[in-house]
């Protein structure tokens, strides 16, 4: 049984390893991280774009924030909207 194996038993278990076996754990981990894809930088619209693509009044922007269907994330004072959940509802999703 590897350090892999071990720690995805999730069992609490005592362990002494030799630097080598360390060494493989390492390399596997950033072989791992480095396989997954990264991830962008979300894209954010403000409450004017979002009513504009969305062919909605602020009032309703407003309801739909308020029911939490469509969350506002606060960037500083200002409520700003991610292109993510935009694209979501638009395909109906939410």
């Amino acid at each position: 049984m590897n350090i892999s194996e071990l720690s995805n038993l999730n069992a609490n278990v005592s362990v002494c390893v030799t630097l080598a076996d360390l060494k493989e754990f390492v390399s596997e981990m950033v072989a791992e991280a480095a396989a997954k894809p990264q991830q962008t930088e979300e894209t954010m619209l403000s409450a004017d774009e979002v009513c504009e693509i969305l062919h909605v009044s602020s009032n309703t922007l407003w309801r739909w924030n308020k029911s939490k269907y469509l969350c506002s994330v606060k960037i500083g004072r200002t409520p700003m909207y991610k292109q993510s959940d935009i694209d979501n509802l638009r395909q109906g999703n939410k």
